[in-house]
């Protein structure tokens, strides 16, 4: 009987159109994924934390039948603002160069599935910032890490997640591909950090603008530094269209910033711009995040620091802000 019920189950799984294969190895010592700690992945976050071997190793795959799409989800990281999902996915028939799994202005979502009196309820999580995404030509591959909000609160506790339809960028617009790419797995301890928020409260003037710095949040994701300002605000045209106009901060924060077809966004540090000095070297923004500040703050986004004490604030050549003692 049991042979039967098996061989069924399997007839069941191979009718529908994709497959999803669990090879997890959450109970071991988490392998150095070397890729997602390399120049490709320009979220500096991400690569210290593979390097340090932070996080929970999923290594579960899912193959995409319709569209040949082999999933692999590789590791995730979770604290109280943010989530990083490592995977990738390739193909031998479909040509990935323009899929993007888009959370920022695309038509994907990443989706939790809760299950309640009523049954499943799917939420959307908001993206943060637009991740970091790397295709590999010769391999024809795609290595992602996505950047969604927290799911610490699910700390001990089984978790699903689904990433709905795909985003396809060319130059003569945006498509989609309508598919479901599932991940189901226990969130464990060793993918929850916590993020330890420090008051500043710190003055300074930059080119006719007066600015302070609230708070300083540190996790091993990222460091944050929240600021307000004089010219940090939001404005109303004509139409009523609400918009925002880059501060002289925020314009000085981007001036360093350098785009290339391997390595995505980083910080070329022989120009001027906004920089954290941590013992006594500089440490990068990390400019996939542009987008997470509100209407009435202005939130710098940096690499993780390991020393926390004596951090300054570098703005411009002159301007040096100490944050912590």
């Amino acid at each position: 009987m049991k042979k039967i019920i098996s061989f069924i189950s399997l007839i069941m799984v191979l009718a529908i159109g994709s497959v999803l294969v669990f090879t997890s190895l959450e109970d071991t010592q988490e392998v150095n994924d070397t890729f997602f700690s390399s120049q490709h992945i320009d979220d500096t976050g991400v690569r210290m934390a593979v390097k340090s071997g932070k996080g929970q190793v999923l290594d579960q795959t899912f193959y995409d039948k319709e569209h040949d799409i082999k999933v692999q989800f590789k590791r995730i990281l979770t604290d109280d603002k943010e989530t990083k999902l490592l995977l990738t996915y390739h193909s031998k028939k479909t040509n990935l160069k323009n899929y993007y799994i888009d959370l920022w202005e695309g038509v994907s979502k990443i989706n939790l599935i809760e299950n309640n009196f009523f049954g499943d309820e799917k939420k959307s999580l908001e993206n943060v910032g637009w991740g970091s995404r790397y295709y590999s030509e010769t391999e024809n591959k795609v290595y992602e890490a996505l950047s969604f909000g927290s799911v610490k609160e699910y700390e001990g506790k089984n978790i699903r997640l689904e990433i709905e339809d795909l985003t396809i960028w060319k130059n003569s617009g945006n498509g989609s591909v309508q598919t479901t790419w599932p991940l189901e797995f226990k969130l464990k301890p060793s993918a929850t950090f916590n993020r330890k928020t420090v008051k500043a409260n710190k003055e300074f003037t930059f080119k006719g603008e007066t600015y302070n710095i609230k708070k300083v949040e540190f996790s091993a994701l990222e460091t944050r530094v929240v600021a307000t300002g004089s010219d940090i605000t939001t404005y109303t045209d004509e139409s009523g269209t609400l918009y925002e106009k880059r501060s002289k901060l925020e314009e000085l924060f981007f001036n360093p910033r350098e785009s290339g077809k391997e390595y995505g966004y980083r910080a070329n540090t022989n120009k001027t711009g906004v920089f954290l000095k941590s013992a006594g070297k500089k440490v990068v923004p990390i400019y996939s995040k542009e987008e997470v500040h509100d209407k009435d703050n202005y939130e710098m986004v940096f690499a993780p620091v390991k020393n926390r004490q004596n951090l300054l604030l570098e703005v411009g050549k002159d301007i040096e802000i100490p944050l912590t003692k």
